[in-house]
């Protein structure tokens, strides 16, 4: 009996991203379209890995994006793999922060893809863990303009590739969070953990610093206060992480708890926000509901934002529930 279980174990361990979607997606549509993002970020992964160090500290051939951003060849690279996947699968279109307005693949199909296809990479140069994020969602019968300006709660698939010592996936299908990593002899995603949950307390928090001249009174408030450690008001000692790559932040908080702060700030091109609210705050707030943390914008839930156009800003706070809570109640107390 003993044997017998620990085999089911050992079975559940290895189940890969496949079988895991064919387990847990109500979609058929959904699972080749993840099946396609896997695919697709192998390739983006390897053709990282083979770049020549000269190219990937060049600062030649940089351009702008459509949100004014610098965009390194890389970006543009990745763009140009998710989309030869994307538009070979179920997929009915496809928008990211590389492009300006959405891409119509040109068929009845029903789900459209978001993506950030390379989150993080002006820190390619130094090393650090960079990824593609993603969300999928239903067009709702919707002109597929008006579909890519859904608000989050619409999403019915969610994740992040990381490109790091290993290429991992966190996703969401909507029955929990998930962490696989590339077996890459094999060339599958291996389920690592199931059902992830983000500890509901937690004493780090991961905010850049350098900025804090920026910060409206609230933000002010909260930071200070966990810089107080166990003599201020949270009778608690905190530690501070940052990396800068918004996967590599969320993968530490997803695995051992946090807060991540990326608030909006009064500079004039942050004041309603940093980060894509369709590219990026949506898809990591639907990850870190489905393992029971939080994600706002300090006043409002991420999810139900309303989406005004394509590329629009967000604040975004997520992590551990207590956490998130008491920095919302730092804007009810000014």
């Amino acid at each position: 009996m003993f044997q017998f279980r620990f085999n089911i174990v050992l079975v559940e361990l290895k189940m890969d991203l496949e079988n895991y979607l064919l387990k847990n997606s109500k979609e058929e549509e959904i699972s080749l379209i993840v099946k396609s993002l896997g695919d697709a970020a192998i390739k983006i992964s390897n053709t990282i890995r083979s770049i020549k160090p000269q190219e990937s500290i060049s600062n030649n051939d940089r351009k702008l994006n459509s949100d004014g951003d610098i965009q390194k060849p890389l970006d543009i690279i990745s763009d140009e793999i998710l989309i030869s996947f994307l538009e070979k699968s179920p997929a009915a279109g496809y928008a990211s922060e590389e492009q300006e307005g959405c891409i119509d693949f040109k068929n009845n199909n029903n789900f459209i893809v978001f993506a950030d296809p390379l989150d993080g990479s002006s820190n390619i140069d130094v090393n650090v863990s960079i990824g593609t994020i993603f969300s999928i969602m239903s067009k709702n019968n919707l002109p597929l303009e008006k579909a890519f300006i859904q608000n989050g709660s619409h999403q019915k698939s969610s994740g992040f590739f990381v490109y790091g010592p290993q290429t991992t996936l966190f996703i969401t299908v909507g029955v929990g969070t998930s962490l696989f990593a590339l077996d890459e002899k094999k060339g599958k995603f291996i389920l690592v953990k199931d059902n992830i949950t983000i500890p509901e307390t937690t004493a780090e928090f991961a905010i850049n610093a350098a900025y804090r001249r920026f910060w409206d009174s609230a933000t002010l408030k909260y930071i200070t206060e966990c810089q107080n450690g166990e003599n201020g008001p949270r009778k608690k000692n905190f530690g501070m992480r940052w990396v800068g790559s918004l996967v590599a932040d969320a993968s530490r908080i997803f695995n051992r708890g946090g807060i991540f702060l990326y608030p909006s700030d009064t500079r004039e091109k942050y004041k309603n926000g940093r980060l894509r609210l369709t590219y990026e705050a949506n898809p990591i707030a639907y990850l870190v509901e489905q393992a029971n943390g939080e994600a706002t914008d300090g006043h409002k839930n991420i999810l139900n934002l309303e989406v005004n156009e394509l590329h629009q800003r967000s604040p975004l706070i997520f992590g551990s529930k207590e956490e998130v809570l008491e920095y919302k109640k730092s804007y009810l107390y000014l």
